[in-house]
């Protein structure tokens, strides 16, 4: 079942990571094109994720591949970093057993069809932000007769939000379509 198998604690022991290590990266989005390799291969899906987490911190163009963005899949968030929980089991819990899923060491792909019913999947910040975004990104996907995709894997570093600083980059992210525009939920924990 996919709750017991994509779990924080078992991705990061899956990737080999140590205990130490408290973070994980994912992306929420909006899956067009089902059969495309990287909505299909979680190695190539995370690799994407993390191109696209570089040239959001580092540009006003916020999407990192045409060839990709939005054909394949589009963001309505930048790439989310949370504490020591992974959104696998939250997911699945809200939309029920994925369409699809992919792992292989830690880096993690589910494609979910989406619902217009809300369903809270626990109290946490992190899971209280993805209670905020799933909404949104099942919508969209209704409303394109797509699906919804999530990618994610552990061992990123918590400790800063780069888009806290840059109202630009913020705002051409709203202009696209992002519902939030920050990494880390408002009242995450710090671990500076």
């Amino acid at each position: 079942m996919l709750q017991q198998l994509f779990d924080f604690v078992e991705l990061n022991r899956e990737a080999g990571n140590e205990d130490w290590n408290d973070t994980f990266a994912y992306w929420l989005l909006i899956l067009h094109d089902p059969d495309h390799p990287y909505a299909r291969n979680a190695e190539m899906a995370c690799s994407a994720m993390s191109f696209q987490y570089d040239v959001e911190e580092q540009s006003t163009d916020v999407f990192s591949d045409e060839e990709l963005i939005p054909s394949v899949f589009l963001p309505i968030a930048p790439v989310t970093l949370a504490f020591r929980w992974a959104p696998f089991p939250a997911a699945s819990t809200a939309l029920g057993q994925p369409l699809y899923s992919d792992s292989n060491k830690g880096k993690t792909l589910a494609i979910f069809k989406p619902t217009t019913e809300n369903h809270l999947t626990g109290f946490t910040t992190d899971n209280k932000h993805f209670d905020f975004l799933l909404p949104h990104v099942c919508s969209k996907a209704i409303e394109t007769q797509s699906l919804v995709l999530l990618v994610g894997e552990p061992g990123w570093d918590y400790t800063s939000d780069y888009l806290e600083d840059e109202p630009q980059i913020q705002e051409r992210m709203r202009e696209l379509g992002f519902v939030y525009t920050l990494r880390k939920p408002q009242d995450s924990p710090s671990t500076t």
